[in-house]
Parts: structure tokens; C-alpha cells; sequence
């Protein structure tokens, strides 16, 4: 707390310096009803040659700003679907009038149907901003037609993983945000719902690799965020978008928007459905070694597995304005996904001459129930028209799930006689509930400052049990090795103050979040294996720092410094200490001692005009949490740990090239070196390597509304913990044709044309054990899409974009 008692007088001290900040420009716009308008796009000028200085969105209330400007005279031109364009008379900056204050702008209304509007300013596909870098989706028009998951992933630093794992700059641990609001979905789902949102409706997409105070302290790789466009005058609009994949199983996605905005009030809903099939092919080799480290035995398995789902996702919103100033709103989201999984094993232990000794054939079957419900409640409520207020959120989130298992088992000896056989039946229900509350405060004190601080609580209570049978013979018993109950609760306490303010070519911006943590849980165990519990709290200090020079008037040079101190806590299910079998070689557990992992992360970023951004990132991880794997006796027992001590520095390189009016180049570059030291059961880890990733992708505008596109990635072998991921490549082709006068698009797309996207490695630090992997995926599809807008859109009052459980939901697996 002495931390928090000197920063806030230094916060305190801040607002009462009056220094000269730049040159800067301000005003606002409405309709001729006196409506603010949001989103316009403000596009700054010199007066006398008619150079582009800058591009902007006008806000909720209809002001605009634009900061750090040279002396000069300028023009300010509004363009807005569904408006007449506006030019203002010449403002001029000058020592004498250091900040203007432009008369007010009145649109005119002109024609609003989306399938006539067409818009007059683009803002530049990326831009650098002192704490996020920021995707303006509109700007690449290979991003029109396309879906979420596919804008994020021309994004710079963005990968995704085979298993739908986002990663940013190499590393996982990404928490992804629509609106300010939690996604609620991880993995193949969160890819699913990806996939359902049209591109066209979103804003933009922000990266923040160090995230300022107000955002959870959650998430070690950082956090992205999607901002969707908001049409909020009266009117009725839609979209509706359809997906059919073939590879070697067929998948499909499809979603419906919809938005019904009335004076006072606002109803926004998204429908998502789709299915899933597809395959991977996995081969598992373990070379035992005696002590003397000649060859013991070895173990070969080849797993076909199957997974196949349905999903469906909805989500209703409700904004009433109790008056100009003050929004109530309430969101609801629900989600059903159940889903079947089978496994087809065939294993074999040889001896040292590579003879026979055993057999194994497995079946196995699982299916599995996966449902979410997220009711919010938010107030906001401004506090005056340049910028101030209040939002409160509070929150009640369930997670239901249950996954029905039966393994059935053949050992065969080395003449092929059946040894041994059993049947393994699972029952695994989990629930998981959550409790939330937040609210955040902004003002804005003038002369470039601002000023924010909040405060949030979280309870989070989990149940999952485990009862397991072992049939032998015909006759049933309850296996008490596998069986058992877990209980855990949590609570979260957080308070933050966040300060921001320019000097000159100068910005500034810190910050510092508190949160205590209190948990609680206990295995219940059984007749045969006694329970236990275990309780911890820790109490924590989250830093933020920023800092940014505009080397020149034109932002031709532009030098920012980022630190951070992030936080992982465990998912929910990782905590849970259940062995849960595989196949018989093969467990999978939790661990209820991991501890929270923190890093520290420093980054130093150049931006040349714009277009061309180089970053220089360095990341020390305390605890860091990854699979660790362990053999004991020839049995291969997956779980959760921490790696003591990891690092990770990287040099990135982003560029957005106009090659031709109709060609854009996206380059992404990143070089780096990860590294790992950690006790790991009987073994020393310390592990390192070097790394280096590219992607290109090409954006081609055909004319006659086709356009194609292009993209190839490749990654080099990366070292992470006891993993070596080998390396992968891919090319993915896609054409798309605008149709039914360019409100719908009808595209075609191949990925993985060559079938390189791999997944394969090599395990190391396992105790007189060599093993490998490596699989196929069904990587290699056809994708068929359309989508279609309709309706009218027009925009005025902002929908709320909070929520109070963000971080508790982005720890519960699915």
C-alpha cells in the first residue's frame, strides 16, 4: 500500500502541472437532430497542399481530437455512410492559438442503405498508439468478406495454432476480448466463434503485448481485443453468413447478426452454429535406456482420433437510455456443445532386437456435454460531454459439463494370445460458477492528461468429481485409484490508478493494479485413498509503464517503451488433481500445487511512417506454467507444472506494402530465442534455442469486385520447455467475388495446398527415456462462404463494452 500511496501523489501532483502540450485540434458533430454521431471518419489536412496529417473516428458523443500537431493551417474533412461529406473552412495553429476548437459540424443526411454506401476516408491498416497497436480492419480490403479468425490472423505477431491456440510474438497465454468483453470460449470453440463473426463488422482489432492498468493483469503474452462496429440509430440491420468446409472430414459454421435500435433503446443478438469433424493421425515412440544407458525396450503407438461436435452460440443484448447520459444495459450468452470423441490405439513393446513382447489394442470412446450461461448487468453513466464517466458491471457465469468415457483394453503377448483385457468406464461432471462485480471511472483533465482508476471482486466456485469402474472378467468393481471429488474456491480482490499525459512530442502513461488472492480446495478422496486440502494467499503489485516520442511533427519517427508485470493464473481444470487414463501407457493429470505464474515484460518499438514497424520485445517468466511430462516404470503421466525460470527476447518486423494500386504486401518477421531452466521431477531442465517465423501475405483487387489473396507462413524449429517443435510451413490461396450489388460475398479458399502444416517434435529431459512425435491433421481443406448484409445503417449512442468476470472466464477450458 505504500506503493499505492506514493503513486497517487504523484498522480496527484501531475494534475496540477500546467505544462504546454502540442499543438492540437478538437471539435464535434452531430446530425441536424442534434444527435452525436460515433465512427464518422475525420480526415485532417494541410490547407495548402492538401496533405493527409491524420485520420480519426469520432467518438460516442460526436468529438474528435487530434494531438502533437505541427503549426500550420489545416482542413477537416467528415465522411460518414449515409451522409453528405463535409469540408471545414481553414483552422489555423500557432503559438498564439496553441488548441483549436472547431465550430460545430451538422451532417446532412444523405442516402443509408448499406448496398449504396460507399466510404470516402480509410484510416492506415496499422497504427501505433502508446499502449496497444491498433488494426484498422476496413483498411486492407482483402479483410472485406473474410471472418474474425481471419483479420486476426493477418494481424502482425498473430498465429494460430492447429489446436486453435492464438499466439502473439511465440507465446501462448493470449486472453481475447470482443467489445472489452470476454469471449467465454477457448480453443476450437473460440476458433469456431471467430470464424461466425464477419469481418465487415468489425472496427478494428487491438494488440496489446503489455496491457495498461485497467485490463486484467491476466494473460502473459497479453490480450487482444475486437472492436465491433456499433449502428445505434433508429433502424433495423443484419447479417447473416454461411460456411461449408471439406478436408477429409466436413465441418461448417454459420451465424446470423441482427440489431433493432429504437429511440430508447437497443437490441443486439448473434446466433453462431456449426459443426466439427476432423482427424488427427498420431504415431508415439519411447526408446527405454538401462542405467548404463545401452537400450532397454522400446514403445511404438499409433493413435487415429476422431473428434467430432456441434455448437450453438447465442448471444442477447439490451440497451435502454434512461437518458442522454446514462445507458442500462444487460447482456445474456449461452452456449450447448456436445460432442463425441474415438480413438482407435495400436501399441507395441519390442525388446532391444526389436522382437515382440506385447501387444495393445484400445478403443476408446468418449461423450461429452459442454454448456455456458453469462448474464451481466452494466450502468453507465457520463459525467460531462468531453469524456468523463462511470461504468458498473456486475456478473453471474455458470459452466456446466460432463464427459462419459469407455476404454476398452486388449494385451496381447509377444505369440499373440490374448494376456489380458478390461473395460474402464468414466464419469466426469464439472461445474464452475462465478461471481463478478467492477466498476471504472475515466476523466479526461485537459492539456493531453487522463485519468482512470477502478476497482473489481470475483468469487469462482468449481465442483468436479470423478467415479471410474474397472470391469475384469465380467465382474465391475469402482477402480478408488481413479476416483474422487475435488472442490476449490476463489477469490479475487483488484484496485487500480492509471495516468496519462502528453509534453510536447512527449507521452506519458502509468499505472499500477493491487490484487489479492485468496484460495481454498479440497479432494474429498475415498474409502481407499485419503483426501486432503490445501489453502494459500498472496497478495500482488502490478507496474505499468509507457512512453512514446514523436520524433518529427509529420510522425515519420516514432519511438515508444512499454514495461509490464503480468500474471497467469492456472485454469480451473488444471487444479484438479484427478489421473485421468488416456490409454494404459498414457495418463493425464492435474495439479492443485501449481503456483500463479508472473512475468516481466519490456518492449522498445520503432514505427517509420506508418507502414514499417520494428519491435524489440524481452520477456522473464517466474513459474511459468506448460505441460511437463514424467515416466515412471514405462507409464507416461501428462500434467501441468511450473517451469522455474524461462525467457524470451525477440526482434519483429511488420510492414504494409503498396506495391500497386490493386497489390498490397503484408510482411510479418519475427526472430528470437527462447530458453528454460527448471528441477523437473528426477531431472535438470535447461533447455534453449533459437527461432525465427515469417508470413507474407499478397492482396490482390481484380476489379469487377474479385479479388484474391495469398499467404504463406513458415516456422522454424522452436524450443519450448521439454518440447522441440519441428518446423511447418504452409500456402493458402483464396478468390472472393462481391455480389448482389457488393452487399454479399461469395469466396472460395484452400489451405494448406501442399499439406506441410505439421504438428511434430521431440520430448527431452525424461528419465533414461528418447521420445518423439508426429502426426497429420486435417489441415488441408476447401472452404466455401457467403455472406450478406441488409438493412440500414446509421449510428449514434455507444453500447457498453464491460464486463466484471473477463479473466475468471478466460481460465475455464471447454
Amino acid at each position: 500500500m505504500k506503493s499505492f500511496s506514493a503513486l497517487l501523489i504523484l498522480f496527484i501532483n501531475a494534475l496540477l502541472l500546467q505544462g504546454q502540450s502540442g499543438f492540437q485540434l478538437t471539435g464535434k458533430l452531430t446530425d441536424e437532430q442534434d444527435m452525436p454521431i460515433e465512427l464518422a471518419t475525420i480526415v485532417l489536412k494541410t490547407a495548402r497542399d492538401t496533405v493527409v496529417v491524420g485520420v480519426a473516428y469520432s467518438e460516442a458523443n460526436g468529438a474528435y481530437s487530434f494531438t502533437e500537431l505541427a503549426e500550420n493551417t489545416y482542413l477537416v474533412e467528415v465522411s460518414y455512410v449515409g451522409f453528405e461529406k463535409f469540408v471545414s473552412s481553414p483552422v489555423k495553429l500557432d503559438q498564439n492559438t496553441p488548441v483549436a476548437q472547431v465550430p460545430l459540424i451538422q451532417l446532412k443526411p444523405g442516402v443509408a442503405l448499406l448496398k449504396e454506401a460507399t466510404v470516402t476516408a480509410k484510416a492506415p491498416y496499422i497504427q501505433r498508439k502508446i499502449d496497444r497497436t491498433v488494426v484498422n480492419v476496413d483498411a486492407l480490403i482483402a479483410n472485406a468478406g473474410s471472418s474474425a479468425l481471419e483479420a486476426l490472423e493477418r494481424s502482425p505477431g498473430i498465429l494460430l495454432d492447429p489446436d486453435g491456440t492464438l499466439k502473439l510474438k511465440g507465446r501462448a497465454g493470449v486472453l481475447v476480448f470482443i467489445d472489452d468483453k470476454p469471449t467465454y470460449l477457448s480453443g476450437s470453440e473460440l476458433e469456431n466463434y471467430l470464424k461466425a463473426i464477419p469481418a465487415d463488422n468489425i472496427k478494428q482489432i487491438e494488440i496489446m503485448t503489455n496491457p495498461p492498468a485497467r485490463y486484467e493483469a491476466a494473460g502473459n503474452a497479453g490480450v487482444i481485443n475486437i472492436i465491433t462496429k456499433r449502428n445505434k440509430l433508429p433502424g433495423f440491420n443484419g447479417s447473416v453468413a454461411l460456411g461449408f468446409t471439406r478436408g477429409q472430414y466436413s465441418r461448417s459454421n454459420n451465424s446470423l447478426n441482427l440489431n433493432i435500435n429504437r429511440k430508447k433503446f437497443s437490441i443486439y443478438t448473434n446466433i453462431n452454429a456449426g459443426l466439427s469433424n476432423s482427424f488427427q493421425d498420431l504415431n508415439i515412440n519411447r526408446y527405454y535406456k538401462n542405467p548404463d544407458l545401452t537400450p532397454s525396450s522400446s514403445f511404438s503407438q499409433n493413435s487415429y482420433i476422431q473428434p467430432s461436435s456441434r455448437s450453438v452460440n447465442a448471444r442477447l443484448g439490451v440497451d435502454y437510455y434512461l437518458s442522454d447520459k446514462t445507458t442500462l444495459g444487460v447482456v445474456v450468452n449461452g452456449l450447448l456443445n456436445p460432442g463425441k470423441r474415438h480413438t482407435a490405439n495400436f501399441a507395441a513393446v519390442l525388446n532391444p532386437q526389436q522382437d515382440t513382447l506385447q501387444t495393445i489394442i484400445a478403443d476408446n470412446r468418449q461423450e461429452s456435454s459442454f454448456s455456458n450461461g453469462t448474464y451481466n448487468i452494466n450502468l453507465r453513466h457520463n459525467l460531462d460531454t468531453l469524456g468523463s464517466n462511470i461504468i458498473v458491471d456486475a456478473d453471474y457465469v455458470t459452466y456446466s459439463s460432463d464427459n462419459d468415457q469407455v476404454f476398452k483394453n486388449y494385451l496381447y503377448d509377444g505369440n499373440g494370445s490374448l494376456a489380458y483385457s478390461d473395460v474402464i468406464n468414466g464419469k466426469l461432471p464439472s461445474n464452475i460458477t462465478i461471481y463478478a462485480a467492477k466498476a471504472d471511472y475515466t476523466k479526461p483533465l485537459g492539456a493531453g492528461s487522463r485519468f482512470e482508476a477502478g476497482w473489481k471482486s470475483a468469487f469462482t466456485k468449481t465442483d468436479n468429481e470423478a467415479a471410474y469402474t474397472n470391469t475384469v472378467g465380467g465382474i465391475t468393481t469402482i477402480d478408488y485409484d481413479l476416483s474422487n471429488r475435488f472442490l476449490y474456491d476463489e477469490w479475487i480482490h483488484a484496485a487500480y490508478l492509471n495516468y496519462a499525459r502528453t509534453f510536447g512530442k512527449i507521452e506519458l502513461q502509468l499505472g499500477l493494479r493491487a490484487e489479492t488472492t485468496t484460495l481454498k480446495g479440497a479432494q474429498l478422496g475415498n474409502v481407499e485413498q485419503p483426501g486432503s486440502e490445501f489453502s494459500r494467499t498472496y497478495h500482488n503489485l502490478f507496474p505499468t509503464f509507457f512512453a512514446s516520442w514523436h520524433v518529427d511533427s509529420l510522425d515519420h519517427h516514432v519511438l515508444t517503451f512499454s514495461y509490464g508485470k503480468r500474471i497467469d493464473r492456472p485454469f480451473f481444470q488444471q487444479l484438479n488433481p484427478f489421473i485421468s487414463p488416456l490409454d494404459k501407457f498414457t495418463f493425464y493429470s492435474g495439479n492443485p500445487d501449481l503456483l500463479p505464474t508472473f512475468s516481466n515484460n519490456i518492449s522498445l518499438s520503432h514505427s517509420f511512417k506508418g507502414f514499417l514497424n520494428t519491435s524489440l520485445n524481452y520477456s522473464k517468466t517466474i513459474d511459468g506454467i506448460n505441460e511437463t511430462l514424467e515416466i515412471v516404470e514405462g507409464i507416461y503421466y501428462s500434467r501441468p507444472g511450473n517451469i522455474a525460470n524461462s525467457e524470451a527476447i525477440s526482434l519483429s518486423v511488420d510492414a504494409t506494402i503498396p506495391v500497386a494500386k490493386w497489390y498490397n504486401l503484408i510482411l510479418y518477421g519475427e526472430a528470437g530465442r527462447l530458453s528454460f531452466q527448471s528441477a523437473l521431477y528426477t531431472e535438470q531442465l535447461n533447455s534453449a534455442g533459437n527461432y525465427h517465423y515469417i508470413s507474407l501475405n499478397n492482396s490482390l483487387q481484380l476489379g469487377k469486385g474479385w479479388s484474391a489473396e495469398i499467404r504463406g507462413e513458415y516456422q522454424s524449429d522452436i524450443v519450448y520447455a521439454q518440447l522441440l517443435i519441428k518446423s511447418w510451413g504452409t500456402l493458402n490461396l483464396a478468390v472472393s467475388k462481391k455480389i448482389l450489388k457488393d452487399a454479399g460475398t461469395l469466396k472460395i479458399s484452400a489451405n494448406d495446398l501442399f499439406y506441410t502444416r505439421r504438428s511434430d517434435g521431440i520430448i527431452n529431459n525424461l528419465r533414461l527415456t528418447d521420445a518423439d512425435w508426429n502426426s497429420d491433421l486435417d489441415t488441408r481443406a476447401a472452404t466455401l462462404t457467403f455472406s450478406y448484409r441488409f438493412g440500414k445503417t446509421e449510428n449514434s449512442r455507444r453500447r457498453h463494452t464491460g464486463s466484471g468476470s473477463e479473466s475468471e472466464q478466460n481460465r475455464v477450458r471447454n
